[in-house]
């Protein structure tokens, strides 16, 4: 049967889903741009004002760990050695833990076996949330979080309920005796299936998702695709560098980028201008964007963006000789960073 169904709605399913995650500069603008008016005068309902000082306040964003049932198509069982290391470095640290969505991978795996095969990196995430250093939000391929009900049913073994999953945090504080605002968020704002209302939320969670999943759909998304990866890293500079004073900061795409991609020529940590045409050359590109990474990447490494002592850095935990170690790609003090905004 299900071969069946998979061969007769497959196809259509499937470029349907794909259509609807591609995304659409006016939807992301709008989207975004609701967002963050919602919180600045909500704080506590879709997301948190959080008011800090980076000369004493640490922060490390990770994203996108897309955690499984530990089977071949697990995207997160060869990670979660640099995982765990990087976890226990900075609750030594007393670091805040800002983990930005997509965190449980389900699109493929029903939540009972994710939280199951996830013990051990779930109760190093919980060590934060007792120091009062813990922050969650929802992202596309997790989005059942966004539910109340679902975070209390698979996680109250784990965590202490309530447990908030936001869908944006905002940081806000003074460099230099002006207002600096850090606006974070997963990134899939503007994904028609992910960014709609209640009822929508609810059918992508509980039917879409669990049809994907038993038909086996491959979709393409800006994780996936390399165009939409550009695409969609693009639109988030875009906007971000409309605002006065604000860095955003998201995940979604899988593909790091130190702000804006300005002070660096590094492939990898750049946005690539070259695909789309975008008004702005690299030259005047405003550093206002930036993109944590991954925690899946296929050769166990993970990145992150780590905030602390005035500075924002871009990190790698790698192995080596089965050790993990930390190592910094980019770096910028938020002074620096301020003049160039």
């Amino acid at each position: 049967m299900k071969r069946f169904l998979k061969k007769i709605l497959g196809p259509f399913l499937t470029r349907l889903a794909s259509k609807a995650s591609s995304p659409e500069r006016k939807n992301v603008f709008s989207s975004l741009s609701r967002l963050l008016r919602y919180i600045e005068k909500n704080s506590g309902k879709k997301g948190i004002v959080l008011e800090v000082d980076f000369e004493n306040d640490k922060f490390i964003i990770f994203s996108d760990h897309h955690k499984g049932n530990k089977d071949q198509g697990d995207d997160f069982a060869n990670n979660e050695p640099n995982y765990l290391a990087a976890l226990d470095y900075y609750l030594l640290n007393k670091f805040t833990y800002i983990n930005l969505g997509d965190a449980e991978e389900l699109w493929k795996y029903a939540p009972k076996e994710v939280i199951s095969k996830n013990m051990t990196a779930l109760k190093s995430e919980a060590k934060f949330q007792q120091e009062n250093k813990y922050h969650k939000t929802f992202g596309n391929h997790d989005l059942t979080w966004k539910n109340k009900l679902d975070v209390d049913i698979w996680f109250k073994n784990i965590f202490s309920l309530p447990l908030p999953v936001w869908e944006g945090i905002l940081l806000k504080t003074v460099i230099g005796k002006k207002p600096l605002s850090i606006f974070l968020t997963h990134g899939h704002q503007g994904d028609k299936m992910s960014d709609n209302n209640a009822f929508s939320t609810w059918m992508v969670a509980h039917i879409w998702r669990p049809l994907q999943r038993y038909l086996q759909l491959n979709v393409n998304t800006p994780a996936k695709d390399y165009t939409l990866r550009d695409k969609h890293n693009i639109m988030m500079h875009e906007w971000s560098s409309r605002r006065e004073n604000l860095l955003l900061i998201t995940g979604h795409t899988h593909k790091p980028v130190f702000a804006s991609g300005l002070y660096s020529d590094h492939p990898n940590n750049t946005i690539n201008e070259s695909k789309i045409a975008v008004a702005s050359t690299l030259s005047k590109v405003k550093p206002s964007y930036f993109n944590s990474g991954c925690c899946c990447y296929n050769d166990g490494n993970i990145t992150g963006i780590e905030i602390a002592g005035g500075k924002i850095s871009l990190v790698k935990w790698f192995l080596e000789n089965n050790v993990s170690h930390r190592t910094v790609l980019e770096e910028k003090s938020l002074s620096e960073l301020m003049a160039d905004l």
